[in-house]
């Protein structure tokens, strides 16, 4: 009789377990995902949201695999992702589908695209954290040089004899600033326009494979290929101001467990310049540091973390 009575409780705590497993992670305020990046500054960000989340709440971090930008917003949405790092013109343009000019005349894109985005899809980004990582062009520097180019205005006249290359997403037909309104936008023709995995594009700028690239403006890569980075004369590209990415709702998700989450992450705001941005980007893509250390020292140094 002992026996019974011991395997029916053994059996009850089982059956409460299974039924605890079956709620969400949001409910239980045990873990919340982040999504890893396609490039070294969204790792070190995202390292960095671990070690505050790890160190300020109860919380513990997984980590997503990296997707491309249409999927990680739709992946948000479905609550699969609950952080990632973004930026205003992204969320803008690709996420939302808009354009630069639907930002009325005299509003901020930024405050505009977080209103438009908790209206449209519940999505909205937090506090700004200081450095911007725009859409540029870059050609080697001696090309520049030679040619007298300071503006994409400027390499226009020379277009038609360079190979553009760039990752595969700026040749989707979703979103806005991509190759073909690029092109409209600024009348110019290509000799070749050739889709590159995004870790192949500064090599192929190096063996001169491509004569031009589509980069981001604190990509530490730019540096050390010698690229001089064009100015963006006839404004195409909007501005895109680093901030976390996340639903409308994640605070009261995680309410019981991490009351405090917003204000972590708020940990961020104003805290890095692009000078500093390039500077970790560097460390990690041209001097193999790993972005879990990079972001541990940010932090250190800032006084974020023990």
């Amino acid at each position: 009789m002992k026996k019974k009575i011991i395997a029916t409780i053994a059996a009850a705590f089982m059956t409460m377990g299974i039924l605890a497993g079956c709620g969400s992670s949001a409910a239980e305020g045990e873990s919340i995902t982040i999504l890893k990046g396609q490039f070294a500054e969204i790792d070190i960000i995202a390292e960095m949201a671990a070690m505050l989340i790890e160190e300020n709440t109860d919380l513990s971090v997984e980590f997503h695999d990296s997707m491309n930008t249409v999927a990680a917003g739709n992946a948000m949405v479905a609550e699969e992702i609950d952080l990632y790092v973004s930026y205003d013109g992204t969320l803008l343009t690709t996420i939302l589908g808009y354009d630069p000019s639907d930002v009325p005349e005299g509003e901020d894109l930024y405050d505009w695209t977080i209103a438009r985005g908790k209206e449209d899809k519940g999505l909205m980004l937090s506090s700004k954290f200081g450095f911007e990582n725009t859409y540029a062009l870059g050609v080697k520097n001696d090309y520049a040089q030679t040619n007298g180019i300071e503006s994409i205005s400027d390499l226009k006249p020379f277009t038609q004899d360079l190979v553009f290359g760039a990752e595969h997403e700026f040749f989707d037909e979703e979103g806005t600033m991509r190759f073909n309104p690029f092109n409209e936008h600024y009348g110019i023709e290509w000799k070749d326009g050739v889709s590159l995995d995004i870790g192949l594009k500064y090599a192929a700028m190096d063996n001169n494979n491509i004569d031009v690239t589509m980069v981001y403006s604190t990509d530490g890569l730019n540096q050390k290929s010698d690229l001089k980075i064009l100015e963006d004369d006839l404004r195409f590209f909007p501005q895109y101001y680093a901030a976390f990415f996340h639903r409308d709702s994640l605070f009261k998700e995680y309410g019981e467990t991490a009351p405090n989450l917003e204000e972590v992450l708020l940990m961020l705001e104003g805290q890095i310049s692009n000078e500093e941005m390039i500077e970790m980007n560097y460390q990690v893509d041209a001097e193999g540091a790993e972005p879990e250390d990079v972001a541990r020292t940010f932090l250190e140094s800032k006084g974020l973390l023990d």
